[in-house]
């Protein structure tokens, strides 16, 4: 589905339909579980997109082509699971809310972490567009930005 996509636009679905919030989280987690030394497979909701590997490009293409996606995660050579994180694509555009689930376990938890904590945009209030200006947060209480 994803190659049919960007025959047509010329460009893949993740480019064309995730927002830049989205797109920055989903490439953060990706970067960061490739960085950790596992191989990476798409499920779009329909079937498996990729299977077991270690390009980011390959992936981030692969994303995006439905409403949902599940990454999983598996260390090279090893046939179990060591976790998945399951991707909602449109619930807010910042990206704060695109990782709508993963796996409990330390290796997910600590990977969510490092995705969503020490990243931004984050939190409400942040930027949306991470290519250009620089990062705002708003004071609940006043509205202002600091």
């Amino acid at each position: 589905m994803a190659d049919t996509q960007r025959a047509i636009t010329g460009q893949s679905s993740f480019m064309r339909y995730a927002t830049p919030g989205e797109r920055s989280v989903a490439r953060r987690l990706v970067k960061t579980l490739l960085d950790r030394g596992y191989v990476l497979s798409v499920n779009d909701g329909e079937e498996w997109t990729v299977k077991r590997s270690a390009s980011a490009p390959t992936v981030c293409n692969a994303l995006c082509t439905t409403g949902e996606d599940v990454i999983a995660f598996r260390t090279p050579g090893d046939e179990r699971r060591a976790g998945s994180f399951c991707l909602i694509w449109g619930n807010d555009e910042s990206g704060e809310e695109l990782i709508a689930d993963h796996t409990d376990n330390e290796v997910a938890n600590e990977v969510y972490r490092a995705v969503m904590e020490d990243g931004e945009p984050r939190r409400r209030g942040a930027t949306v567009d991470e290519d250009s200006a620089p990062r705002r947060r708003v004071q609940p209480d006043s509205g202002e930005a600091v």
